[in-house]
């Protein structure tokens, strides 16, 4: 698949006037088709991460505190979703996976220094719906369809230039596909000084900052 998962410049999509940023986040996600999971939809999208990627994730418990906290944590997008398509009776089955937990500044300061703990993550670490995140720690992406992965990395690009442009991402592969999808396809690298092998994306202002200032010494 020789498809481009460079950071774009995307068109906003729904008017965020009023909304907390999480709020916002969660917005967004719903113009890619793609809704934080809870109660049943959240043990069938931990199952299926768990036939992508493996058993060492995070728990069902874990998983459903974060979303109450959050409203995000694993957010997903079903077969129909994918297509562009409405499923009134919620029945389309799940094929693709993000995780998205945004992170209070005690939680980014966690990550710098390898102590945020991805699969059981200190409350503390984690905003509640109104905080303003300071990063966010990607759980991973995981999906059974090629075009699922695209969607996906599309909306992350979306989310770290529209709606949270000032947070750094990060991640930690637990799969070479994952590497290769955060390290080839959304641009991470490897986080300066850790030794747990923390993947970063700087911020989109950061970057564009970076840009600016190139474009001026050529």
């Amino acid at each position: 698949m020789s498809q481009s998962f460079a950071r774009s410049n995307l068109m906003a999509r729904s008017p965020m006037a009023g909304r907390t940023t999480i709020a916002r986040i969660a917005r967004a996600a719903q113009d890619f088709h793609v809704y934080a999971l809870s109660g049943s939809r959240l043990i069938e999208g931990r199952s299926l991460a768990i036939g992508l990627v493996g058993e060492q994730i995070a728990s069902l418990e874990t998983m459903s505190w974060v979303h109450e906290r959050t409203k995000l944590g694993l957010l997903g997008v079903t077969h129909a979703g994918l297509n562009g398509e409405t499923d009134p009776s919620d029945t389309s089955p799940l094929c693709g996976l993000l995780g998205v937990v945004p992170l209070t500044v005690a939680g980014n300061q966690a990550v710098l220094v390898d102590a945020f703990d991805a699969v059981s993550p200190d409350p503390a670490h984690v905003c509640s719906i109104e905080d303003e995140p300071a990063g966010v720690f990607g759980w991973g992406v995981a999906v059974s369809r090629h075009e699922a992965a695209r969607l996906l990395v599309n909306l992350a690009l979306f989310l770290s230039e529209h709606i949270i442009p000032s947070a750094d991402w990060y991640a930690r592969a637990v799969t070479d596909d994952g590497a290769r999808l955060l390290m080839g396809r959304m641009n991470l690298s490897l986080l300066e000084g850790t030794k747990i092998g923390t993947l970063w994306m700087s911020s989109f202002q950061k970057t564009e900052a970076i840009r600016v200032q190139l474009r001026g010494t050529a």
